[in-house]
């Protein structure tokens, strides 16, 4: 190779070195710009494919909403009503509750809270249409005539609040909202125009959707008192979603009277005041962990809607409030009804028409719970003085019969027929029934266990104190434990310890037919009992058991000092006296 070739190469291969360079490294202040122009494609692109989204997604609302798709997009307003019991927020998306909060009643820590979980809102019309469309109104946008986006109405004041849409075709609906400014019950009222054809299966339905809000401590105890219940034909119906792995439900036929979701103290229920075709419940458990648990629960009315009726009007009331038997039996809808009293036929009439209004009566005069309960243990034992009166004389005299029923026990152990007869003759001419002991008890027993229901449920002693206790309505822990003992629970109450003390005291009071090993087991079983049993049960339930223990064992006292042990004296029977038998003797004659 020449000189001129080699010098040829050389330039070529410096040429083609700097135009790679060129072409591959851009100048360091071209770098900001060209990663500049990348993220603003990507920027673009983003944009798009989220246009591309929302476009998609409010092609498929309007394709669902149907004749109501021009209704699906708006502006949102809401209008804040504050009474003297709540402050709601409605909303003309969907013409629903989007907040309800009480003034009254608070969460755990003592804070506000609010009921409502869906954040769509809790009530809703939801039908179908004949082209396989289920509509929600809680998807579509109404409109209010209202100035104002706030009020406040107090003691009689009333408050309407209109929200209407309507159609090019001529469809309508129209929901009012009815407040008053003292009462938790407020009206609903429905207005559909120019549906009767367009809906499926001639019904629509107004629905509360997402339960109640958890509002105690013990979340797990609150949810085992969540339910969803339908009224109809003088009974309830209850959905309780017991099992995060199931689904329950309930459809009733019929003219359900109202509908409604509840936790342990408050409840949302819809009442109708026109005649109805059925109801749907349903309740669903979210986890089984006690820390997070919540039971989601559906509750709907059913409607109906003629086919050759051009406008549907319909009216009902809802209340959303506490638990109070008081201002659930004031709707006159039989919605107490929901308040677990037990049994419909044996505890709740103790409860309903004995129970509260001696309590309401005291609640009028004295200021603290406390009092009242121990007032009340006190009135409850003076009533079932007589019936326990009655039991410890019979028991003293059975006791008095022990020495004789034992001797006959062991004189006739080998014949069991023999033996009952001389009991049975024992009892007889001492004049004593044996069952006369167990028999007032018993009486007593309806109207104990009544009220145990009334106390476990009383929203009255919820977040009011007593000496040491901090809320009747829950344990009265003061020690936390840091592990789980089973059928004691993780704390300790002093509650049930001084119950337990109260139990076995009255115990050793009370006169027994038995002294054998069993019933010497059974003065230290049943104390021990009560410690497990009130160890978890709201404290004001405790209260009133410890109290009417208390006051058993200062009767019992009186009993035994003011009763005499008199001898029984056993009946004697005459036995005839055996006739004289002589010998006649043969005179022996001589021959």
């Amino acid at each position: 190779m020449d000189r001129n070739s080699f010098i040829g190469f050389i330039l070529i291969a410096v040429v083609m070195i700097v135009w790679f360079q060129m072409m591959t490294s851009p100048k360091p202040d071209q770098i900001p710009q060209e990663q500049q122009r990348i993220e603003s494609l990507a920027n673009a692109l983003q944009s798009d494919s989220s246009l591309i989204n929302d476009s998609l997604a409010q092609q498929q609302k309007n394709e669902k909403l149907g004749a109501l798709s021009a209704f699906s997009k708006g502006s949102e307003e809401k209008i804040t009503i504050e009474t003297d019991l709540f402050k709601i927020d409605l909303s003309s998306k969907g013409a629903t509750i989007r907040s309800f909060v009480q003034k009254t009643y608070f969460d755990y820590n003592i804070k506000p809270f609010d009921l409502v979980t869906n954040e769509k809102g809790a009530l809703s019309l939801l039908f179908a249409t004949r082209d396989g469309k289920v509509i929600n109104t809680n998807d579509v946008y109404f409109k209010t005539k209202l100035q104002e986006k706030s009020y406040r109405i107090s003691g009689e004041q009333k408050l309407k609040v209109p929200f209407e849409l309507v159609a090019e075709d001529g469809k309508r609906i129209e929901i009012i909202y009815t407040f008053a400014g003292d009462l938790y019950e407020f009206g609903f009222e429905t207005n559909l125009s120019g549906f009767g054809n367009y809906v499926s299966g001639n019904e629509y339905q107004v629905v509360w959707t997402g339960g109640l809000a958890n509002a105690e401590k013990n979340i797990e105890d609150e949810a085992l008192n969540a339910s969803a219940d339908a009224y109809l034909g003088g009974s309830l119906l209850k959905v309780d979603a017991s099992d995060v792995e199931e689904v329950f439900k309930e459809q009733p036929s019929g003219n359900v009277r109202w509908i409604s979701v509840k936790s342990k103290y408050f409840v949302a229920s819809v009442i109708s005041k026109d005649q109805t075709e059925g109801a749907y419940i349903e309740g669903s458990r979210n986890s089984n962990e006690p820390t997070e648990v919540f039971e989601d629960y559906t509750a709907a009315l059913k409607l109906k809607m003629p086919y050759d009726q051009s406008t549907v009007n319909n009216r009902f009331s809802v209340y959303i409030g506490p638990l109070k038997y008081n201002l659930l039996k004031a709707t006159n809808s039989d919605l107490e009804k929901i308040i677990d009293f037990g049994w419909e036929w044996l505890t709740r009439p103790f409860a309903e028409y004995l129970i509260l209004p001696i309590f309401n009566l005291m609640d009028n005069h004295i200021t603290n719970y406390g009092l009242i309960i121990i007032l009340f243990a006190l009135i409850i034992k003076v009533i079932t003085y007589p019936l326990t009166m009655a039991s410890t004389k019979s028991m003293k005299r059975m006791a008095e019969l022990q020495p004789q029923l034992k001797a006959i026990q062991e004189k006739y152990k080998d014949n069991p027929a023999k033996l009952q007869s001389e009991i049975g003759n024992i009892y007889k001419e001492a004049g004593v029934n044996p069952l006369s002991g167990c028999l007032p008890t018993l009486i007593q027993m309806p109207l104990l266990f009544a009220m145990f229901y009334v106390f476990r449920s009383s929203i009255e002693l919820r977040q009011h104190g007593f000496l040491w206790i901090n809320d009747l309505s829950v344990p009265d822990s003061i020690l936390d434990l840091p592990f789980n003992i089973p059928l004691y629970g993780d704390h300790v109450s002093i509650i049930p310890i001084l119950m337990g003390i109260a139990v076995y005291g009255q115990q050793k009071l009370t006169p027994t037919t038995q002294t054998n090993d069993q019933m010497k087991f059974l003065l230290y079983l049943f104390p021990a009992m009560m410690l497990l049993f009130f160890n978890n049960l709201p404290s004001g339930l405790g209260l009133y058991y410890l109290m009417f223990n208390v006051f058993s064992i200062a009767q019992q006292f009186y009993i035994n000092q003011t009763t005499e042990k008199k001898p029984v004296v056993m009946k004697q029977t005459q036995k005839p006296k055996p006739k004289s038998r002589t010998k006649k003797r043969k005179k022996a004659g001589t021959a």
